[in-house]
């Protein structure tokens, strides 16, 4: 990820102010405002667009939404490491916020919506289908037929690519300069942060509240066209107050980009050229679901074990034939297992999950190894980010069915009026923003009481509620489910009441996250334990997916899912993720003090 380095009190010291703060904060505050008005406001619509419009299965609704999130959350690791070495960040968030721009705008490009034609029907005019298969007209159907426009979903595919890499320059950086406006000893650099983080949640609660009404209620175009608008102006903002910026955003080594390479082009506008091709692969990548998990799961199995083989070689110890042996063997066997799995290698299931089972084991034991021949803390202090990162996945893999399964749910069995208002299933993604600007002050100021009492739990006991509190969320769900109306739908305040419960599980674990990868990895090697952060993230919104495909309904023909089978289908998946985000976060708890121990001093 880009780096934090301040600007030095010589640079800062004649800043122009606004409201007490440099107002470079303003104009970040407000381009990130409008890039999650933009990222959220079509992210909630997904699922049902492309289920209710182009009459995708829920499993391959899930496929692309699980392909997408999973891109958008780990491209930013490389856009930081661009902008970080060559680009700078005012120039990464300039290319990324065209890009982001571009792809809203084609997003409101929705075409013809699909038809189902039923056994029987009798063709009224030519049918060209994607395959190449032609119906004349008069022809009378023998199977059912799904007509779908292929020219509208590659371009939505395409738009999805533009918007994932335009995340990937932007995201990273814009947080990056906000840092850069402050000296370090700044007394007005948290509440700074915390100005431009209520940017973030104002921008996601406005968006899924705006956007989820146009596009269910006037047209999916509308709603993705407004969240499109909403880029472009952010885009303005920015690029209207740069020189508000002072120059703390600019590249490190503002010569080097102009070097040739290729050719007569430049080294920045290469990296422009050269970004082009890989729209391409994310175009493919955003159909093939199975490839990113493939991907994901390959360099989190490496990076873990990569990390914590670095911390052995790394301790005065040293590393050793045995410890490369072992890990080398956890690898490969954990590679395998998810190449089977995932039909990308030949083999059994079955010879899979046993192969799999030993790499756990060969994985635990290359611990137990580490920490009988290495008396360090550097080695420990690694075991545990790698766990606490590893139960990351857990609780985002629960938190993010917001967006697939919770959002499906809330379309089809949730009574969603109030008197003569009634909401739309997407606009139910703003409680989670709503929910973090009500909290989020009165839940630092109880770590504070609470520290000051010797009474604030630590970090690992912080991740043990957070995913307890996801898993009772989904309690709230299936408790709820025991009360039905007389049409068999169930009342909204059991969703709203989930969406509360999850918020509060993120307080608890979220805002401890990356301080936790900054203090428990080894110093050199912090930038690659971050990205090993985002890494997991980034898996985990594609597990979220798969885990929403257990409940998925068969609604290909465009009818409306059964209120009561729909209610036992989703209240069976919510039983097992209440189950499952108790069982672990008790879990997580029950280990802490042994997590604690091997933290050696670290909170």
């Amino acid at each position: 990820m880009t780096s934090t380095v301040a600007g030095s009190p010589v640079d800062l010291a004649n800043q122009a102010e606004f409201l007490g703060h440099p107002k470079g904060l303003y104009v970040c505050f407000t381009t990130e405002l409008w890039e999650r008005f933009s990222f959220y406001g079509m992210k909630y619509l997904l699922l049902l667009y492309l289920t209710k419009y182009h009459l995708f299965t829920d499993g391959e609704g899930l496929d692309v939404l699980g392909s997408y999130a999973g891109l958008v959350y780990a491209l930013p690791l490389i856009g930081g490491m661009i902008a970080d070495r060559f680009l700078g960040m005012r120039k990464s968030v300039l290319f990324g916020g065209i890009l982001l721009s571009l792809g809203h705008i084609m997003m409101a490009l929705e075409g013809h919506q699909a038809i189902n034609y039923a056994a029987g029907t009798v063709l009224t005019h030519d049918l060209a289908l994607a395959s190449g298969e032609v119906f004349a007209a008069g022809t009378i159907l023998t199977e059912a037929v799904m007509y779908r426009d292929t020219a509208a979903l590659n371009a939505f595919y395409f738009a999805l690519a533009l918007i994932v890499m335009g995340v990937g320059y932007l995201k990273p950086n814009i947080s990056t300069i906000v840092g850069k406006l402050y000296a370090y000893d700044d007394p007005r650099r948290d509440s700074g942060f915390t100005i431009f983080y209520m940017g973030i949640n104002i921008g996601a609660f406005v968006a899924t509240l705006l956007c989820g009404w146009l596009g269910e209620t006037y047209g999916w175009r509308y709603g993705f066209g407004a969240a499109g608008i909403g880029m472009i102006i952010g885009l303005i903002t920015f690029l209207y107050g740069q020189k508000h910026l002072l120059g703390h955003a600019e590249p490190s080594a503002p010569e080097r980009l102009k070097e040739s390479f290729l050719g007569p082009i430049n080294i920045e506008w290469s990296i422009y050229i050269l970004s082009l091709p890989f729209l391409a692969v994310f175009w493919l990548l955003l159909q093939h679901e199975p490839v990113v998990l493939l991907t994901q799961n390959v360099f989190l199995i490496i990076a873990i074990v990569g990390l914590i083989l670095y911390s052995m070689v790394h301790s005065k110890e040293g590393g050793n034939t045995v410890a490369y042996v072992i890990a080398g063997l956890a690898v490969v066997c954990g590679l395998y297992a998810v190449g089977v799995n995932l039909h990308f290698i030949p083999g059994s299931e079955a010879l899979a999950e046993n192969v799999l089972y030993l790499s756990i084991l060969l994985i635990v034991g290359f611990v137990v190894y580490g920490f009988v021949t290495h008396n360090s803390p550097e080695f420990a202090r690694t075991v545990v980010l790698m766990i606490l990162i590893l139960s990351t996945v857990v609780f985002w893999a629960l938190f993010e069915q917001s967006a697939g399964s919770m959002t499906l749910y809330a379309d089809r069995v949730v009574d969603r009026s109030i008197g003569s208002t009634t909401f739309t299933a997407a606009q139910f993604g703003s409680l989670n923003a709503g929910f973090i600007m009500l909290l989020a002050i009165p839940f630092a100021a109880l770590w504070t009481w609470l520290s000051k009492k010797n009474l604030e739990p630590n970090t690992p006991v912080k991740f043990g509620l957070g995913i307890l509190q996801a898993g009772l969320g989904f309690g709230a769900l299936v408790f709820g489910a025991q009360f039905p109306d007389e049409s068999g739908q169930i009342a909204m305040i059991w969703l709203i009441l989930a969406y509360l419960l999850h918020t509060t599980g993120e307080l608890c674990l979220s805002p401890v996250g990356l301080s936790a990868v900054t203090k428990l990895s080894i110093g050199n090697v912090v930038g690659v334990s971050m990205g090993t952060w985002f890494l997991a993230t980034a898996l985990s919104e594609t597990v979220a997916t798969r885990i929403g495909k257990m409940a998925a309904i068969d609604t290909s023909a465009g009818e409306t899912a059964d209120i009561a089978t729909a209610v036992a289908t989703y209240t069976e998946l919510f039983s097992f993720l209440m189950w499952f985000g108790i069982g672990m976060g008790v879990f997580m708890i029950l280990i802490s003090p042994l997590l604690k121990r091997w933290m050696h001093g670290i909170h």
